[in-house]
């Protein structure tokens, strides 16, 4: 793989992670609430 293209996916990797981190930081409780009441959709508990 070319240098270039390399570090281009590196930066878009470390991009996605920064994101979700900032969203688990920033909206963690309705993150959470929101899975659970989807898990209680999907599995009928």
């Amino acid at each position: 793989m070319p240098p270039g293209l390399q570090r281009a996916f590196a930066v878009a990797i470390a991009v996605l992670l920064a994101g979700a981190l900032y969203l688990i930081a920033v909206r963690g409780e309705a993150i959470i609430a929101d899975l659970s009441a989807l898990s209680e959709r999907v599995l009928c508990f």
